[in-house]
């Protein structure tokens, strides 16, 4: 599901790229992973689509992760909005270094920017402020699958959704890392089906069952 959704957010920062996982059209898997079928990804690829939610504060709702690594906007086009939005809170912090708000929009322009250790950085500052935070361990979670930390990833959603069960995009990412990264197909459609019971209209619902009837057919043919 490599197509991106527009959803409202709860508590969002600034405009920014909502990458889901799946639907980036089929191509053949071939025998590097042992199942030789017709799947998903054409991952040297990604659609993106902007998206805009409720704004308050300075703070979003996560996005959802993309099935290859983000790379960072054009310096021309996207980038000097976000070096703006930087200094601003930068400056905000320096009056009020504890300014939970400031903290997490510093991180959200530091990851939409692309700066995926800095975003990291501040994520981690907001988590020693708010512990609990879902959204946080999610954004955190996907900056550090687009910097190829699988494990670290699958640890922050599986945090998430400690802390917030209902919390469907840290659980549809989840499964989005089990398919594309681990390449446990079972997995992934074991937990994309939680998704689509607990929430059968979630942006990336069809695409979900198209990629588990696939993930279903070429297990299947595996093991025959």
């Amino acid at each position: 599901m490599g197509n991106l959704s527009k959803r409202s957010t709860r508590r969002t920062g600034s405009k920014r790229w909502r990458l889901a996982g799946l639907a980036l059209g089929w191509v053949h898997l071939t025998a590097a992973n042992g199942l030789g079928f017709t799947g998903l990804g054409n991952l040297a690829r990604l659609i993106a689509m902007p998206f805009t939610g409720c704004r308050n504060a300075d703070v979003k709702k996560p996005t959802a992760v993309p099935t290859a690594a983000v790379h960072a906007p054009e310096s021309g086009a996207l980038a000097p909005y976000y070096y703006g939005l930087i200094e601003e809170y930068r400056t905000i912090l320096e009056e009020d270094p504890n300014n939970l708000a400031a903290v997490i929009a510093l991180g959200n322009a530091y990851f939409d920017s692309g700066q995926w250790h800095e975003a990291i950085r501040l994520y981690e500052r907001a988590l020693a402020i708010n512990p609990r935070s879902a959204d946080v361990h999610t954004d955190m979670g996907t900056a550090y699958r687009n910097m190829g930390r699988t494990d670290r990833a699958l640890a922050e959603y599986r945090r998430a959704l400690e802390l917030e069960p209902g919390h469907m995009d840290a659980r549809y990412n989840l499964g989005v890392v089990y398919a594309y990264d681990v390449k446990d197909y079972t997995q992934a459609i074991a937990i994309w089906k939680q998704v689509l019971r607990l929430e059968p209209n979630y942006p990336e619902a069809d695409a979900m069952r198209a990629a588990i009837a696939k993930f279903k057919k070429a297990l299947k043919k595996d093991v025959q």
